[in-house]
């Protein structure tokens, strides 16, 4: 049992040592959260979050319930990034509440519309099949290295019109924000992200160009200009988004796809399965835990939790429990309520590029299975796992 200390409101039956980090280090992260899943349905782990002490829910129907609530369970400032710095800024629209939400939501659709999607798709798939291309000869890679991080990069690189050159460079930044071993590592992570936007929303505001940082330097809301911080808030949270959480879901997906040759085959042969296979992979590996602050003492579904209480919401959890899903453990891709999945989602908060994201994963599944022969894991080696905010694969080493 851990050392630190339980608060007087938690009752101790609830209490379960463990962290979202180590059941994503297990050969199979899905199964060991199902594993977890025994017991409450709301239990409190004091190191789970990032070492912190935390609220889990486990289940579809609650999960769901606290990410439609945005009343009693907020979503101002929860992630902390800007308080590594020693700051009090928000993410933005993703760490404020309603009605501070909306107009800013409004505005930050405009960026994902579908004239936009449409003109980086020709892009996507070109960097797509220039990978294919290259790493087709070889007959292995390390996936991650080689697409799985890659690409959403350069996606994001190529939405808010930054220079490709900088691609390794924030990549780097961005493992060390997400996935830093010290607080360290993390704290100046945040700062070169926080310099590096800063300079971006400068250099547009002097000279704007038809693109996203600029759309966000002259941007307005509710007729008032957006305030420095805000458009630094807007910014950051396109870079973490647009850069972990499509390269931790096209890892997990063809980890499963090379575990499992005989589900590449039913997509080679019935193309028309892809679809909706993109989607039951993402339910059943669903990437992000999400979080939500207590606004005010409450009772949830008889747990007395207080104001200031973390809660953490596994969407793994909520899209592989067993009473929302038939089956949930078991992929399949003709699943008739496969869109109930919340893997981005759900509420006011869900997620503002799920349909860029959605393009991009099935932009490479069908250049992958059209262009390469069927593919496994290299042998000898073995793909290395991760959890806590952000479920995804490290290493992901594929021979064919």
């Amino acid at each position: 049992m851990t050392d630190t200390a339980i608060p007087d409101h938690v009752p101790p039956e609830l209490v379960r040592d463990w962290t979202l980090e180590e059941a994503g280090r297990a050969r199979d992260p899905g199964a060991a959260m199902d594993a977890l899943r025994e017991g409450p349905a709301i239990t409190f782990a004091p190191r789970g979050r990032r070492g912190g002490p935390s609220w889990m829910v486990n289940n579809y129907e609650m999960i769901v319930e606290v990410l439609q609530n945005p009343e009693l369970f907020s979503s101002d400032r929860y992630s902390g990034f800007s308080r590594l710095l020693g700051e009090d800024w928000p993410m933005i629209p993703l760490e404020v509440d309603p009605p501070i939400h909306r107009p800013f939501r409004t505005l930050m659709n405009k960026v994902f519309a579908p004239r936009v999607m449409n003109a980086l798709e020709e892009g996507i798939a070109e960097t797509v099949a220039e990978i294919v291309s290259e790493v087709r000869p070889k007959g292995r890679c390390e996936f991650q290295s080689t697409m799985g991080r890659p690409l959403p990069t350069n996606v994001f690189l190529r939405l808010l019109g930054l220079p490709l050159e900088d691609a390794d460079m924030l990549l780097g930044w961005e493992r060390g924000l997400m996935h830093g071993e010290t607080m360290q590592i993390r704290i100046d992570a945040a700062r070169n992200i926080k310099n590096y936007l800063l300079a971006a929303i400068a250099d547009r505001e002097a000279a704007p160009r038809d693109d996203i940082v600029s759309y966000v330097a002259a941007a307005e809301v509710e007729g008032r200009p957006v305030t420095g911080t805000e458009k630094l808030g807007i910014c950051f949270v396109l870079y973490g988004a647009g850069l972990d959480t499509v390269a931790a879901t096209l890892g997990l997906m063809f980890k499963y796809l090379a575990e499992h040759p005989e589900r590449q085959e039913e997509l080679r042969a019935d193309p028309s399965l892809r679809t909706k296979a993109v989607e039951e992979i993402i339910r059943a590996h669903s990437s992000v835990t999400t979080g939500r602050i207590l606004a005010r003492d409450a009772d949830f579904h008889g747990v007395a939790m207080k104001k200031g209480d973390f809660i953490s919401l596994p969407l793994l959890w909520a899209d592989r429990d067993p009473a929302a899903f038939a089956d949930a453990d078991t992929i399949d891709f003709k699943r008739i309520d496969v869109m109930r999945h919340i893997a981005f989602g759900s509420g006011p908060h869900a997620c503002m590029g799920s349909h860029l994201a959605r393009r991009e994963l099935r932009i490479v599944l069908d250049q992958w299975l059209d262009t390469m022969p069927p593919f496994r894991i290299a042998a000898g080696d073995t793909p290395a796992t991760y959890g806590g905010s952000v479920f995804g694969v490290d290493h992901l080493p594929l021979q064919w």
